[in-house]
């Protein structure tokens, strides 16, 4: 008998290693790729691709999946601050784009 609380653990962890393959750094995104075939097999877990139901927010963490350009991450802003392209002011609850050290920005300004 499989033990199912142990399998949705290494579910949980398969969804995490697979986002961090996203990384910019190649050997983490490498080594979260393995890790996530090597728990796939171990487990006999089945992947299957869906989309999130509209019902649920699209993260809890208030960051989105994906890259926007040059390395921007798209996030919900938690803190009041200024565009770095338009400059104006961007509020928290906001979607926008944000880059270590390249500050934030609104999705549809061009830098």
């Amino acid at each position: 008998m499989v033990d199912s609380a142990a399998a949705d653990r290494a579910a949980e962890k398969v969804r995490k290693l697979v986002a961090m393959t996203a990384s910019p750094h190649l050997e983490e995104a490498r080594t979260s790729a393995f890790l996530a075939c090597r728990l796939i097999r171990e487990h006999g877990l089945q992947i299957a691709t869906h989309r999130p139901s509209p019902a649920k927010p699209t993260a809890a963490t208030g960051v989105e999946e994906g890259q926007g350009p040059a390395g921007f991450r798209r996030i919900r802003v938690r803190h009041p601050g200024h565009c770095r392209c338009c400059g104006n002011p961007i509020v928290p609850g906001e979607w926008a784009l944000w880059c270590r050290g390249n500050g934030l920005r609104h999705p549809l300004c061009s830098p």
